[in-house]
């Protein structure tokens, strides 16, 4: 029998305050931040918490957000621009990485949210370049798939000519970190 402290609650990743299931609790609300002067409009800010304990998880300023559907399940990867090209192509795969996902019971809408907005092929690139690792990764490495991941995609040769060497190391690192090893 499982009990709250288990690191692979069946419900989904869980809030690291209240250790309830974010599946059921997470929330996003929009925010507009203050000015930093008074002739300039406020910018908005995307935060994402616990809706059970108001454990902040995410605060993200301006357009980078990616807002979360009120039905998950109906958030699907868009059809890429141009499908014969490698972004296309990579587009594609990330579209079979999440089916799969869900097939195993998480749905990554931010993940998809993303792409759809700026492609995969650029979404990957943003994410290497502001050190963020998606919520799925952790939960995907929790349960035993890393080879679903982002991360893991992002190193296969397949995909050499859009990551460079720079890329792939940071894609590795954060498998380890998604796996609780926290040294570089």
């Amino acid at each position: 029998m499982a009990n709250e402290t288990d690191a692979n609650p069946p419900g989904g990743p869980i809030c690291p305050n209240c250790r309830q299931p974010l599946r059921v609790h997470l929330r996003q609300e929009r925010i507009a931040a203050r000015a930093p002067s008074a002739d300039q409009a406020p910018s908005p800010v995307l935060i994402t918490y616990c809706g059970n304990c108001g454990w902040t998880l995410a605060a993200v300023p301006g357009p980078t957000w990616v807002s979360i559907s009120s039905d998950p399940e109906s958030a699907e990867v868009e059809d890429p621009e141009d499908a014969t090209t490698l972004e296309g192509q990579f587009q594609l795969r990330c579209r079979d990485l999440v089916t799969e996902i869900r097939a195993l019971g998480f749905s990554p809408v931010g993940w998809i949210g993303l792409i759809n907005r700026v492609g995969a092929a650029q979404c990957a690139s943003q994410l290497l370049a502001d050190r963020r690792i998606l919520p799925v990764t952790h939960w995907l490495v929790d349960q035993g798939h890393p080879e679903l991941t982002l991360e893991h995609a992002i190193q296969q040769p397949r995909w050499a000519d859009l990551f460079n060497d720079d890329d792939r190391e940071e894609a590795r690192w954060r498998l380890t970190i998604a796996g609780g090893n926290r040294e570089r």
